[in-house]
């Protein structure tokens, strides 16, 4: 019984080793497969699509305008400075 016990053991080791390995070599041509078949559609499909500008070069003039109107901002709470008396514009 207990030699039996082993041998099964064993075969269901060795089961599971086999199928680990199938699982592994599927996993890799599906992948290589795949990624093949992704490039092809890329090839084909990719001249025919609209080019979009990436997201930093859409609207730089945007971020300027903004920190422009920023600058004069901290520039208009600057203090007047007079001889006698300083006072803040916000003031």
């Amino acid at each position: 019984m207990y030699r039996s016990s082993r041998f099964v053991s064993l075969v269901a080791l060795a089961c599971v080793a086999a199928a680990s390995a199938m699982s592994a070599a599927v996993d890799r041509v599906a992948s290589a497969v795949s990624y093949g078949i992704d490039r092809l559609l890329s090839a084909w499909v990719e001249p025919f699509q609209l080019q979009t500008k990436a997201p930093g070069q859409e609207k730089p003039r945007v971020a300027l305008v903004a920190a422009k109107a920023f600058v004069l901002r901290v520039l208009k709470r600057r203090p007047t400075v007079h001889p006698s008396w300083r006072m803040c514009p916000s003031i």
